[in-house]
């Protein structure tokens, strides 16, 4: 009953959607693009390029020894899901459209690469931005919705920001 009528169906109906699509995607590139392969989907600016990334953005912490990066990794990535879970379920009502949204499109990109990391102990990408011969990252879906969310979270804090100079330049008080 509490799920039905906080509006919580349809928010984790969405993200089982987008959690499976990172999944799907991720299956599929990794049966169908042998590692390190690169296939220009737009010239010069966004290939799909099959890689592992055994740490986290930019491979950071890869170099780290497997006993202490997969624990590491998975263990700080299931406090913040749980975290953000929390947060979202028990702050539902108080938070604002973009702050709902972005927790919706976090969760599933730090889940989809939770899983990654707990099952294969790396992460499977394939989302190549480059400008030329200028590498700026592979990412994957997960990471993508992950960058959504934070989007999301801007939104929120500019509109407060705005919303707050605007109460100050209404004050009666402000000179």
């Amino acid at each position: 009953m509490m799920l039905r009528s906080s509006g919580l169906i349809p928010t984790f109906s969405s993200m089982l959607v987008l959690l499976a699509l990172d999944q799907l995607s991720k299956i599929w590139v990794r049966e169908n693009i042998p590692l390190y392969e690169m296939t220009p989907l737009v010239p010069n600016f966004l290939d799909l390029t099959h890689v592992q990334n055994r740490g986290v953005s930019f491979s950071f912490l890869a170099d780290l020894s497997d006993p202490i990066r997969i624990p590491l990794l998975v263990g700080v990535s299931l406090v913040a899901v749980v975290g953000m879970l929390y947060y979202l379920i028990r702050y539902r009502q108080k938070l604002d459209l973009y702050t709902r949204l972005g927790l919706s499109f976090i969760i599933p990109g730090a889940v989809g690469n939770l899983i990654d990391r707990a099952w294969f102990g790396q992460v499977t990408d394939f989302i190549h931005f480059r400008w030329y011969d200028f590498s700026f990252f592979i990412n994957n879906i997960a990471d993508c919705l992950i960058s959504i969310g934070v989007v999301g979270f801007f939104i929120t804090l500019i509109r407060e920001h705005m919303h707050s100079r605007q109460e100050e330049t209404d004050s009666p008080n402000s000179p």
